[in-house]
C-alpha cells in the first residue's frame, strides 16, 4: 500500500499534467476515460485527485489559481518597492495568465464550479489592487485617489476579459488585456491631472502659443537621451497638449547638438533591479508615444543629429519630419543588445517598409538626411541653421489652416492599417461628413 506521502505526490502531480492540459485545450470536451487516455494513468489515479470529472475540473482549476497567487505574490514581495508594487502585480497577472488558452478561459465561464474559482481570485485581485493603491498613496508614490473605486474598476475589467468582451472588443487575449489594464491603471495613478502639472521642468520644455504647443526635450548633455523623469515629462507634455481645446498642431524639438539619443539605459547599471528598471523606463516612454501617436492633431517634429532607438520613434510618430543636414536616424538597439521599443517594431515597417526595417534593425545602419529622406522617414532636408525656423513655420501653417479636418486626417491614415478597407470606408463616409458639417458651420477657433 503506497504511503501517504507517495499517494499526495502523486495526486500533486497529476493536477499539475492536468494544469497543463486543461490551460491548453480547455475541458469541457474531455471525459474520465480521455484524461486518462491523454494522461497515460489508470482512472483510480484520476479519482485520486477528486470522485467525479467535475469535481476534478474544479481542483484543477482551483490549484491553478492557487499556485499562480502565490508566485505572484512572491514577485510582488521581492520588489519592496511601493512605487513599482501595484505595476509588478499587473504584470505577474499577465504573466500567469499567458499559457491560459481562449478555450480554457471560455470552458471557466460557462462552467459555473469553475466560474466561481475565477470569480473568487477576481474578487480577491481587486482587494489586492485596493491594498497596493492604498499604500502606494501613503507612501506618496502615487497621486491620492479613491482606492476601492480603482479595486471595483479593475474587478469590472476582469471579469469582461474572462467573459471575452474584451477580447471581442479588440482582439487582445488575457495576458495582453491585462498589459495594457496595467498601463492604463498606472497612467492615472502616476500622473497627476493636467490642470495640475507644472509641465514645464528640467527635462522638457513646454510652450503654446498661435495654437501650436510647442514640446522641446532639454537634456541636451546626454544628448536628450529619456531617463525615466524626462520620459515622464514628456508624458506629461503630450498629455498636456491633448487635453488643451487651444491647440492645432503639436512641434517636437530636441534642445542642443542631437534630437534624441533615445533611452538612457545607462542609468540602469546603477539599479538593483536593471530589467524592473529597463521595464519601467519603456512603459513610461510608452505611455508618452501612445499620447503623441493618438493626437488628432498633426505632429511635426524638426531633427538634428543623432535620432536613435526612442528618438526615431518620437520621428515615426511625426506626420512631417524636417531635418537638418547633420541628422542621422538608427534604430540602435542591436549595438545595445536590446529589443525594439516605444513602438519601433510597430512603425518603422510601415513608413519604410518590412525588408528596410529589419534591415536597419539588425544591422544598426545608420542614415544620413539625405537617405533618410529617399527611405520616406523625412519630409524635407534643410540646413541646420534654418531648420528650427522652417519647423516653426510648417507647424504655424498647420495651425492656421482647416485643422479639424486635418486632424481627422491624420487619424484616418494612421489608424488605416488595422482596418479592413470595408470598414475603412464607412468611416472615412462619416468623417467626411461630419467635416461637411462643421465646414457649413463655420471656422471655429478650438478643437471640438
Amino acid at each position: 500500500m503506497p504511503s501517504p506521502d507517495r499517494t499526495r505526490t502523486r495526486r500533486e502531480e497529476t493536477l499539475a499534467q492536468l494544469r497543463e492540459l486543461f490551460l491548453a485545450e480547455g475541458f469541457a470536451s474531455f471525459n474520465i476515460g480521455d484524461l486518462a487516455e491523454r494522461l497515460r494513468c489508470s482512472r483510480t489515479t484520476l479519482y485520486a485527485v477528486a470522485p467525479s470529472k467535475e469535481q476534478i475540473v474544479v481542483a484543477a482549476v482551483r490549484s491553478f489559481f492557487k499556485a499562480a497567487a502565490e508566485r505572484i505574490g512572491g514577485r510582488v514581495a521581492a520588489s519592496g518597492d511601493p512605487a513599482r508594487q501595484l505595476a509588478v502585480y499587473l504584470e505577474a497577472v499577465a504573466a500567469e495568465l499567458q499559457p491560459a488558452s481562449a478555450a480554457f478561459l471560455a470552458d471557466v465561464a460557462a462552467f459555473g464550479p469553475a466560474n466561481e474559482v475565477y470569480q473568487e481570485n477576481t474578487r480577491y485581485a481587486a482587494e489586492r489592487v485596493q491594498s497596493l493603491v492604498t499604500e502606494g498613496v501613503r507612501a506618496g508614490v502615487l497621486r491620492p485617489i479613491h482606492a476601492s473605486f480603482v479595486g471595483a474598476a479593475v474587478a469590472e475589467v476582469m471579469n469582461s476579459i474572462q467573459r471575452g468582451a474584451i477580447q471581442s472588443a479588440t482582439g487582445f487575449d488575457a495576458a495582453q488585456a491585462y498589459r495594457h489594464l496595467a498601463d492604463l491603471v498606472l497612467a492615472g495613478l502616476t500622473s497627476a491631472p493636467v490642470d495640475e502639472q507644472a509641465v514645464t521642468g528640467t527635462w522638457v520644455r513646454y510652450e503654446v502659443a498661435d495654437g501650436v504647443a510647442t514640446i522641446e526635450l532639454d537634456r541636451p548633455e546626454s544628448s536628450n537621451a529619456l531617463d525615466l523623469p524626462m520620459a515622464r515629462a514628456l508624458g506629461d507634455a503630450a498629455a498636456a497638449a491633448a487635453a488643451d481645446p487651444g491647440v492645432r498642431c503639436v512641434l517636437l524639438l530636441g534642445r542642443g547638438r542631437d534630437f534624441c539619443a533615445g533611452g538612457d539605459v545607462s542609468a540602469a547599471h546603477g539599479a538593483a533591479d536593471r530589467a524592473g528598471y529597463v521595464l519601467e523606463l519603456a512603459r513610461t516612454a510608452h505611455r508618452a508615444v501612445l499620447t503623441l501617436a493618438g493626437l488628432e492633431l498633426p505632429v511635426v517634429a524638426a531633427v538634428q543629429g543623432v535620432a536613435a532607438g526612442a528618438g526615431l520613434a518620437l520621428t515615426l510618430v511625426a506626420d512631417v519630419v524636417l531635418a537638418g543636414e547633420s541628422a542621422t536616424f538608427l534604430t540602435a538597439y542591436a549595438q545595445a543588445s536590446l529589443t525594439p521599443d516605444c513602438g519601433t517594431s510597430w512603425l518603422l515597417p510601415q513608413v519604410v517598409g518590412l525588408r528596410r526595417a529589419l534591415a536597419l534593425t539588425l544591422t544598426d545602419r545608420r542614415l544620413t538626411a539625405g537617405e533618410a529622406a529617399d527611405w520616406g522617414l523625412v519630409t524635407d532636408v534643410h540646413p541646420d541653421e534654418e531648420l528650427v525656423e522652417s519647423a516653426r513655420q510648417a507647424a504655424a501653417r498647420i495651425a492656421a489652416g482647416p485643422f479639424q479636418a486635418l486632424g481627422r486626417t491624420r487619424r484616418l491614415l494612421r489608424d488605416a492599417p488595422a482596418r479592413s478597407l470595408a470598414d475603412q470606408l464607412g468611416i472615412e463616409a462619416a468623417m467626411i461628413a461630419e467635416a461637411a458639417a462643421s465646414a457649413a458651420a463655420g471656422p471655429g477657433s478650438t478643437r471640438s
